[in-house]
């Protein structure tokens, strides 16, 4: 019975893992931003030369133009266009309240 409860719970731990179960939350855009574009770019106001892509507060870009921006950046994975767009929405509300 003991070990039959210990298998249970592996694979109950392993369905988890997978998304078997548990919720479906997906990552915001300011966590999408931090994995997929801040190796490259910053939201500090500052200049950023160890950056190659630089800071992008600046820039104050449409949503429509950082949305554009963000689907065309090389990152090492796709992002999905909700992905994308959460990422733009992020960035252009971090802009917007910089002014």
């Amino acid at each position: 019975m003991g070990s039959r409860l210990v298998l249970l719970a592996m694979i109950s731990a392993g369905l988890a893992g997978c998304g078997g179960s548990g919720s479906s939350r997906q990552p915001d855009g300011k966590a999408l931003f931090a994995q997929s574009c801040s190796a490259c770019h910053s939201l500090s106001g500052a200049r950023s030369p160890g950056r190659q892509g630089g800071d992008l507060l600046g820039f104050h870009f449409s949503r429509t133009v950082m949305l554009q921006f963000a689907s065309e950046m090389p990152v090492r994975r796709r992002l999905s266009p909700a992905e994308l767009r959460r990422v733009a929405d992020y960035v252009v509300s971090v802009e917007r309240g910089a002014r």
